[in-house]
């Protein structure tokens, strides 16, 4: 499991924590078309879970690490609970089927925290789409695509997994970082060894001219 060193600190502690925590969970998650590809991609898995999370307060950094802890000591898997929410969006018919009735029961006052967060990471990815539109398009959709995982799909699917007192701490994160989608962006793209998103727009500009001129 090699990936990037950063300098240790208290914030970087939890965040490995909380990688590692998830990583493990990852690796139980079963598939209906079987293992997936990603599975076995530490260092993606890594750089995307390290990035978000470094954009976050430690306070939020240690609720969700205790969610994690609770969640591992009572036999819970986030990861696949994940999953199995993104597929109300994905696959409406099989999440009611088949997933619904074995998920944890959403509360009032997630539903609207929830939906109170999503709304400001959309505004914050929009705004990040208009200034790198390449990085973007290279990702996932931003609105709801029937049978295709969009950034809001993914978002929800991952914050139904929270604790209401973590999506607390999360929100207020979010309203002092209108930027926080530019942060997590930038940060995987020096992660990949880019200056910063401008080198990274640039780089994706020129692969898209090379194709063209073919």
């Amino acid at each position: 499991m090699e990936h990037v060193q950063r300098n240790r600190s208290e914030k970087d502690r939890l965040i490995s924590e909380i990688v590692s925590l998830e990583w493990n969970m990852f690796q139980k998650v079963e598939n209906i078309g079987g293992r997936a590809g990603c599975q076995d991609d530490w260092n993606t898995f890594y750089i995307m879970r390290y990035s978000q999370d470094a954009t976050w307060s430690e306070d939020t950094l240690r609720s969700y690490l205790n969610d994690l802890r609770q969640a591992a000591a009572s036999g819970r898997n986030l990861l696949t609970e994940k999953y199995a929410y993104m597929m109300e969006f994905t696959d409406p018919e099989y999440y009611r089927e088949h997933l619904q009735a074995s998920l944890p029961a959403l509360s009032e006052q997630k539903g609207r925290l929830i939906a109170e967060i999503v709304s400001l990471q959309l505004i914050s990815h929009r705004r990040f789409a208009g200034l790198f539109p390449r990085i973007a398009g290279a990702g996932r959709p931003v609105g709801d695509e029937r049978g295709e995982t969009s950034v809001k799909s993914y978002s929800i699917g991952e914050l139904k997994t929270y604790s209401e007192e973590t999506l607390r701490l999360l929100l207020r994160d979010v309203k002092q970082n209108p930027d926080m989608v530019l942060d997590i962006q930038r940060g995987i793209a020096e992660f990949y060894g880019y200056s910063g998103l401008e080198a990274a727009e640039q780089a994706l500009a020129g692969r898209d001219g090379e194709r063209q001129s073919q």
